[in-house]
């Protein structure tokens, strides 16, 4: 009878789990990054070189100390198509005491003429980004200034803070509701 009732009461707590998920996954709004999963992406700079458009996407959207990935699409202005089999060098070369990074921007088959570089940018401040890129007959550069954010995980910085705290007040509040109504249903069976 024990396991009955606290069978019953894990159904009750996985479908607000489904429910929670759920809502979460339909509500956001995200792009298909190549090897990533489910990233947001918001427009890092755009600029036309020569024949071609070239356009820099950024995540995450508020660049903070860590990864940062950047995808670069170069579009050919006369056949309006991206160009594929680029070189693309991505240099972050910051403006305060710290090393030079590097990055080769690659692409794949899945999303032709998408190149994406991923970087790990450990200190704050401002860094500046070149992105070289290179064709069969055509070599251009590309610079432009980054600010990275200090990671900041107090209460009053994002929503995230608040649906970490929600989440562990559901969870930690699971347990307890299963632990109380166990122990009623025990104390029950007992008399």
């Amino acid at each position: 009878m024990y396991y009955l009732s606290m069978k019953k009461n894990n159904k009750i707590l996985f479908v607000l789990l489904l429910i929670f998920s759920f809502s979460s996954l339909v509500f956001q709004d995200s792009v298909e990054a190549q090897g990533e999963g489910f990233s947001q992406y918001k427009p890092f700079y755009e600029e036309s070189q020569k024949n071609f458009l070239v356009s820099i996407f950024i995540s995450p959207l508020r660049p903070v100390v860590g990864q940062q990935i950047f995808s670069v699409k170069v579009v050919n202005k006369l056949t309006n198509k991206p160009v594929e089999n680029l070189k693309i060098d991505v240099y972050a070369t910051p403006l305060f005491d710290e090393k030079k990074q590097f990055s080769p921007a690659l692409s794949s088959s899945i999303m032709p003429g998408n190149y994406q570089a991923i970087l790990r940018l450990e200190k704050q401040g401002f860094w500046l980004m070149d992105f070289k890129i290179t064709g069969e007959d055509f070599e251009f550069t590309v610079s432009e200034q980054l600010e990275v954010l200090e990671r900041n995980r107090t209460l009053g910085n994002s929503d995230f803070s608040y649906a970490f705290l929600l989440i562990q007040v559901l969870f930690f509040g699971g347990f307890i509701y299963i632990f109380i109504s166990a122990r009623k249903k025990r104390n029950r069976i007992n008399e």
